[in-house]
């Protein structure tokens, strides 16, 4: 996926029943673009939300398997961490009642 073609990948994604907010950072850690929640420091939001998928993603690689997603659960948020492509990373913010098979499967369909 290229940069391109993020704006309506977060459009698209909003629309999902029990999606807050959604951005896209890059793998490093730096915003590109989309929404973090009020109060929050996007840059730190990011990077934060880069580094949860790094960690997950390299104890994948030591126990020989690929990681599917992140998911971060909060006492009324989830937030779901994918990698789209070899250099970003999408993160969706979600209530925690959501069916989080059913947004993985529409967000990589978009993919």
């Amino acid at each position: 996926m290229e940069e391109k073609d993020f704006d309506g990948l977060l459009e698209k994604v909003v629309t999902i029943e029990g999606v807050v907010s959604t951005f896209i950072c890059s793998r490093a850690g730096t915003y590109i673009k989309g929404e973090a929640p009020k109060m929050a420091d996007r840059s730190m939001y990011s990077a934060i939300t880069s580094l949860a998928f790094g960690t997950a993603e390299q104890v994948g690689h030591e126990m020989n398997d690929d990681l599917q997603y992140v998911s971060l659960n909060f006492s009324k948020r989830r937030l779901l961490v994918l990698g789209i492509g070899p250099r970003h990373l999408i993160g969706v913010l979600a209530d925690n009642n959501v069916d989080v098979q059913g947004i993985l499967e529409k967000v990589r369909s978009w993919l």
